[in-house]
């Protein structure tokens, strides 16, 4: 599909409630073999035992193209103080974790991966409204490390055995991104 537009997709903030509709093509590939797994294996049966929340980019003929999933979760105070500005945290600090995020190839490049991450950063500040979090947590494959630091993530830890890299955003930040949208 690669084209210089943006493909026609919608946003689903919340697939649990439409995975059914969708189709989830065999075909998937976002280059990243534990998201494909996942997205192959996984994601359909995390979503019906409803385990997180899957935010999906969806085409018009109802295949899902992209998805982020996330779930509540907690860091520890040292880790989260490497990556937010804030003395004040206790020692377990409350996040979103966001647990996976995959496009196709077909369709990367094309803004649709900010998209679903602007989803993300709404729902956590939906979130922070009601029960205080500090950030967004993932770990980072390797070649995503650059794209979320664009975004201001940053590494709060040395990569692990599998070469993710815990990253951290602040709520700060997605509150003024979420303004700013």
């Amino acid at each position: 599909m690669k084209t210089d537009e943006m493909p026609t997709c919608e946003i689903d903030s919340n697939m649990l409630v439409n995975f059914d509709k969708y189709t989830y093509p065999k075909t998937f590939n976002s280059n990243v073999g534990v998201i494909n797994s996942y997205f192959k294996g996984s994601l359909k049966r995390a979503l019906k035992s409803e385990n997180i929340n899957a935010i999906g980019a969806i085409t018009p003929a109802k295949e899902v193209i992209g998805f982020c999933t996330l779930t509540l979760s907690d860091i520890d105070k040292a880790a989260a103080q490497a990556g937010i500005d804030d003395k004040n945290l206790p020692s377990r600090v409350p996040v979103i974790r966001l647990v996976m995020l995959g496009v196709d190839v077909n369709y990367q490049g094309l803004g649709i991966g900010q998209q679903l991450l602007m989803e993300a950063f709404k729902q956590a500040a939906r979130v922070h409204k009601e029960i205080p979090i500090k950030g967004i947590y993932l770990d980072s494959a390797p070649n995503a490390v650059s794209f979320y630091e664009q975004l201001g993530f940053k590494p709060i830890d040395a990569p692990d055995i599998n070469q993710s890299t815990p990253m951290l955003l602040g709520i700060k930040v997605i509150l003024q991104a979420v303004a700013a949208s």
